[in-house]
């Protein structure tokens, strides 16, 4: 099981968004199954088990197309790169900062009333906790328009700790916003794409 500091390896993330983006997924309950085996399983193996835990059984067209994903994972990460949130080299993207295919990559793993709650979250805190950094030839940069790639090993992680911090925290107005929010798999799907 994955804790607070940990996210769901990019393999059960690969597979997530792939038969989310290619139409693999169909109803709620098997979004649902999928996140829930990437939090469950440590390896391929038993994240097919876990699917078929949570209702997704081995002969469902889901379960198959898992299956073939896990078991070439390369060859679909180099087919859709993009859908995944690679880029065709393999070089991550220059900043997420102000990039709106951040919302085009987790948008699978969100309720549409989340969705709006992770963008504003999203936007909110970028702008609002971003550095100033010097650059040799542009002089001081604000971070909320920069986009120079180390600006995602810095801003990430601190997105990523309040965001948890956020679906935990205690108070019942804050609970109930980010109640059933998927802060450890968003944030895996954001390292994917911009780290």
């Amino acid at each position: 099981m994955f804790t607070a500091n940990q996210s769901p390896d990019f393999l059960f993330i690969d597979t997530i968004l792939l038969a989310y983006r290619l139409g693999r997924v169909r109803h709620e309950e098997q979004k649902a199954a999928l996140l829930a085996a990437a939090r469950a399983a440590t390896d391929a193996v038993s994240f097919l088990s876990a699917l078929e835990n949570f209702g997704v059984g081995r002969r469902t067209e889901l379960h198959r197309f898992a299956g073939e994903i896990l078991a070439a994972p390369l060859r679909f990460r180099a087919q859709y790169p993009r859908v995944v949130g690679l880029r065709a080299d393999g070089q991550p993207a220059e900043s997420f900062l102000g990039n709106q295919y951040a919302l085009f990559l987790v948008e699978p793993v969100l309720t549409l009333k989340q969705q709006d709650l992770f963008f504003d979250t999203y936007w909110w805190f970028v702008h609002n906790h971003q550095t100033t950094f010097v650059h040799p030839g542009r002089g001081t940069v604000i971070g909320a328009y920069a986009t120079e790639p180390r600006d995602n090993a810095s801003t990430l992680p601190r997105f990523e700790d309040y965001l948890l911090r956020l679906t935990c925290h205690s108070t019942q107005r804050i609970r109930t916003r980010f109640e059933g929010f998927p802060a450890d798999i968003v944030c895996a799907i954001l390292k994917r794409a911009f780290m």
